[in-house]
């Protein structure tokens, strides 16, 4: 699962995706009446000029720092599990599943890469 994660967050879109997705935001800022400036600032991962800094709130930060001290009370009080684990049977589910991977590649939508 890490590697998942580290490959999903390591790739990038291609210059047509992006292409795609900036048509989309100009499309839906035309929609709803956003200004395009403020639609292209979101996209680019900036504010527009003049625009005020946001700030949190005392409510904000009040939430914040609570939210973090339930999580580490939380987190003193775990264990690890002391869990046993049958490899043969792990094992034999694994060889099922990774046996059937050839069947479904390319025969249904929801498994297509493309």
């Amino acid at each position: 699962m890490m590697l998942g994660a580290g490959a999903i967050a390591l790739s990038s879109a291609t210059g047509k995706e992006q292409l795609r997705w900036k048509e989309a935001a100009e499309r839906e800022g035309r929609r709803y009446g956003v200004p395009s400036d403020y639609v292209e600032a979101r996209m680019a991962g900036r504010q527009i000029v003049g625009e005020p800094k946001p700030t949190r709130s005392l409510w904000g930060w009040s939430l914040v720092v609570s939210a973090t001290g339930i999580l580490l009370i939380f987190a003193t009080m775990a264990r690890v599990p002391q869990m046993s684990l049958h490899w043969g049977p792990a094992l034999a589910l694994s060889a099922a599943m990774l046996a059937q991977l050839p069947r479904f590649s390319g025969s249904d939508p929801l498994f297509s890469m493309t």
